[in-house]
């Protein structure tokens, strides 16, 4: 009787024993799974991830070859793309239930591009942009989950983040009709966010990727934004026509 039960328990400890090794050893590929469908989900355009690098032991990681792709009726391939991203986990709060906490993250040279639908003439300009409708579905999409009644199962466990930094970011305006196929790309101004989540003593992760998505594409439109005032006012001779100047102001989003 006590050998069945000891055979029991050791099979049973053996598939335990490997259910862990799978989510470990599968643990880059999860992850990578998880920012392409609920990135996607949350921004309503195609997210991919090239691959994930993550240590248990010490907490680092890099995510490479992140990319979301535009909304429809827009030229360009992507909105944004980024070589390489650096996360420092706080192993101590891995174990638990408690809010994971993130110490860094590090953005570095986003490439963002600043399409601007049916461009910008003298006389008229559009009212939306690419990052404005990704962040419009962004923060829909964050209200719809916080919204949602709680399903049944875990619930997910809620994270901070210490600080996240992105640097070295460029810019590059799309406006085909004020620009002749010219190529304008200007600096992105540094982002510093700090405590993401703390306040409320952890945030959701569709409430994390709301606030970072938000603040870099806010910051790219206004950067995009200002560069295209710069060039309808070189073009009109150093003043705005008509109600240009109210338009795009606009286009700087919330």
């Amino acid at each position: 009787m006590w050998k069945k039960i000891g055979i029991g328990l050791i099979i049973l400890l053996a598939i335990i024993a490997g259910a862990v090794w799978y989510l470990v050893s599968n643990l880059d590929s999860l992850i990578k799974a998880a920012i392409e469908k609920y990135g996607s989900a949350a921004t309503q355009t195609s997210v991919t991830v090239g691959g994930v690098k993550l240590s248990l032991g010490s907490g680092a990681g890099t995510i490479s070859g992140l990319s979301i792709g535009n909304p429809p009726g827009f030229t360009s391939p992507q909105a944004l793309g980024v070589g390489a991203i650096m996360v420092q986990l706080d192993t101590s709060s891995l174990p638990g239930n408690g809010p994971i906490v993130v110490r860094t993250i590090n953005i570095a040279q986003p490439q963002m591009n600043y399409e601007v639908i049916g461009g910008v003439s003298l006389t008229g300009v559009s009212t939306s942009s690419n990052l404005l409708i990704i962040q419009n579905n962004v923060k829909n999409y964050a209200g719809r989950v916080a919204a949602a009644p709680p399903q049944g199962g875990t619930p997910a466990r809620k994270e901070i983040i210490n600080d996240l930094y992105v640097t070295g970011g460029e810019v590059n305006l799309i406006a085909t009709t004020v620009l002749h196929g010219k190529k304008v790309t200007v600096p992105l101004p540094p982002i510093h966010l700090t405590n993401i989540g703390r306040a409320s003593g952890g945030a959701t992760p569709a409430q994390i990727a709301s606030q970072i998505i938000n603040a870099v594409t806010s910051q790219a439109a206004k950067t995009g934004a200002a560069a295209l005032t710069q060039q309808v006012k070189a073009a009109a001779g150093g003043a705005l026509p008509g109600n240009v100047g109210g338009t795009l102001k606009g286009l700087l989003g919330p």
